[in-house]
């Protein structure tokens, strides 16, 4: 039992978040063909407005909501807002920082599954063998299994304002080769850094159901990720480590876009490694550019593709077990002045950029919950030095918007639902 667990302790932790979220109350009600129906639900749903009649006087007479929700004579497709509502979640991918704004007043969790895959080496855009790297170096990596599972929560103050903090749980397992064939494992395990965002609309077309929207990203990476990760004695590489070890501020600009039924956007972003951490290195700044395209079939489907791209810097100074004790190093006592005994305690082998192409499908299996699964692999790769290669990336992502009662999406048991449903 414990040996199913330890192996399957990242699905296990999936599992665990998914079950009470799925049995969180349902209180959005999303699609808005449903709401021409409204009249019939809701015997009591009519408003009134004052009218004038031919002689000028004001008369009050009723008005047909199901009459004026219709949709237009030359709609020649199904009227979506996307899931769950015209600005929030479900349109845009989930894996983008700051992706699923809730309405005014709602919290927002997710909650994400991603697994990782790197096997063989490259120097730049370059495929390079094993036996190449082993002329250089004692061992190098064969592959390397990278999974990662992370959990969110976030609320909207205002149509303008959301806060937002994002915890994660690290696993890294790679197989080393040596010269001779022999095989053996680096592994580490444990908690990453945590990111803390604010996210600031800055224009909106519409508060309420935007076909244009521009928001500003604002945050800072906490080093609660340990960068002391070692094996009998000897401190691991920086790639096994499980955060930066300093407070790395990063910036966002993201703008989204519409017309039922297609969704597009884009977003960049900066991470900054603004100076060394207690170990005497800092990991590159990263830049991030991603790019998107989605289509909704139907009210609850909606697939999506992605280009993803990023830069990573070169990785600055050495980790003083590296530079001053001779850990990585070829002699068993550690000699600083020896070479690297692997391509992973080399500084030089950090950093590079990546393109990506992402597909995947979001899917709401209740209202206000979205299941997204997405799959990813490269299209391009230019690293620094000589590094793994990655293969793919495989997530799987569910989010929930919980409305509280001053959310104009809650059920109001003394009003009725907002007329718009949402």
């Amino acid at each position: 039992m414990s040996s199913f667990f330890y192996n399957n302790i990242f699905f296990l932790q999936f599992i665990f978040w998914i079950i009470p979220l799925a049995f969180l109350p349902n209180e959005c009600l999303a699609e808005l063909n449903d709401l021409i129906n409204y009249e019939d639900k809701h015997e009591n749903s009519q408003t009134i407005q004052l009218a004038l009649n031919e002689t000028g006087d004001k008369e009050r007479e009723s008005t047909d909501i199901s009459k004026e929700l219709t949709r237009p004579e030359n709609l020649n497709y199904p009227l979506f807002l996307g899931l769950c509502c015209g600005k929030c979640g479900g349109n845009m991918p989930l894996n983008i920082f700051g992706a699923g704004t809730p309405e005014p007043h709602e919290f927002r969790i997710k909650t994400n599954l991603n697994w990782g895959k790197m096997v063989g080496m490259r120097r730049g855009t370059n495929n390079r063998s094993t036996k190449d790297t082993l002329g250089q170096y004692m061992m190098t990596p064969r592959k390397m299994d990278m999974y990662m599972s992370s959990v969110s929560v976030g609320y909207a103050f205002s149509d303008r304002f959301f806060v937002g903090m994002m915890g994660m749980y690290v696993n890294k397992d790679m197989e080393m080769i040596r010269r001779g064939g022999r095989r053996s494992s680096m592994y580490s395990q444990g908690a990453g850094d945590t990111m803390l965002m604010t996210k600031t609309l800055v224009y909106a077309d519409d508060y309420l159901v935007p076909t244009s929207q521009v928001s500003m990203l604002l945050g800072v990476s906490i080093p609660t990720g340990s960068i002391n990760q070692d094996e009998k004695g000897q401190i691991l590489p920086y790639s096994m480590q499980l955060g930066s070890g300093t407070f790395d501020p990063f910036i966002g600009v993201l703008y989204e876009g519409s017309s039922s039924p297609l969704w597009w956007g884009a977003n960049v972003s900066y991470l900054a490694r603004a100076y060394e951490n207690y170990k005497s290195y800092n990991l590159g700044d990263e830049y991030r550019a991603d790019f998107y395209a989605m289509y909704q079939a139907r009210h609850n489907l909606v697939g999506e593709l992605q280009i993803k791209s990023k830069y990573v810097g070169h990785l600055e100074g050495q980790a003083r077990e590296i530079e001053q004790d001779g850990d990585g190093h070829m002699k068993m006592m550690g000699m600083p002045t020896a070479a690297f005994m692997s391509n992973l305690y080399d500084p030089d082998n950090y950093g590079g950029s990546t393109v990506d192409l992402s597909a995947g499908v979001q899917w709401q299996p209740f209202h206000n919950h979205i299941l997204n699964a997405q799959f990813s692999v490269p299209l391009f790769q230019n690293l620094h030095g000589t590094q793994l290669e990655k293969d793919f990336t495989a997530s799987v992502t569910y989010y929930i918007e919980v409305p509280l009662h001053k959310s104009r999406r809650s059920k109001k048991s003394s009003k009725g639902l907002d007329f718009l449903g949402f």
